[in-house]
């Protein structure tokens, strides 16, 4: 599964907006991420639309961004298995 290391973090940032970015490597990018959700939420409490916005932002980064330093270990030995 090639989008194994892209899906884990999505699914990570997911639960714990900044989580993801962290686990792959990014961690002041998702340290702030997690500051800064969290204040700009608390901010903005009366609204719902900016934390929702905020949140599917963080699941597509961590999706998409790219680090060498990911914790995620994509280098399985395990043969691929498909069904023709």
């Amino acid at each position: 599964m090639k989008d194994h290391k892209h899906l884990v973090p999505a699914l990570m940032s997911a639960v714990i907006p900044g989580l993801g970015q962290i686990v792959k490597g990014q961690i002041v990018k998702g340290l702030l991420i997690i500051v800064l959700g969290v204040t700009v939420s608390y901010l903005l409490f009366w609204t719902i639309i900016f934390p929702i916005l905020f949140w599917a932002w963080n699941v597509y980064d961590a999706y998409t961004s790219d680090s060498e330093r990911s914790i995620v270990d994509d280098s399985s030995t395990r043969p691929d298995i498909r069904h023709e």
